[in-house]
């Protein structure tokens, strides 16, 4: 598990996002199962998928928000509202997606190109 902070471009000082609790699915099964299991999300929760160029919230029970993040954990992009069974396609150079409780992208201070630091 891992507290994630946010840096901006250009700005040295780290602020922490209130994202607590960010389980990473980096094997075959964590990443197929990802959050299918779960009944929701709490506010201060996350999953990380490693690697990961697109995601689908098919079988899903909840609505999430989504992070694109590249190798150097750059933000490329986000996607807001995320609602069951739709699918959603990463920008080119997306290296992980993370998956957050709906609000979340807005509440946490997370933007375009800001660097994500996972403590």
């Amino acid at each position: 598990m891992a507290k994630v902070y946010v840096r901006q471009p250009g700005v040295e000082e780290l602020k922490f996002t209130g994202l607590q609790f960010v389980r990473v699915a980096n094997t075959f099964w964590s990443r197929l199962i990802g959050l299918l299991s779960r009944k929701g999300i709490e506010a201060n929760e996350g999953l990380l998928i490693i690697p990961c160029s697109s995601i689908h919230t098919f079988f899903m029970r909840f609505t999430i928000d989504l992070v694109f993040l590249d190798r150097e954990n750059r933000v490329l992009g986000t996607c807001s509202n995320v609602k069951p069974n739709r699918v959603r396609f990463a920008p080119r150079r997306t290296h992980s997606v993370l998956e957050i409780a709906e609000g979340n992208v807005k509440k946490t201070g997370i933007h375009l190109d800001d660097f994500l630091i996972f403590d």
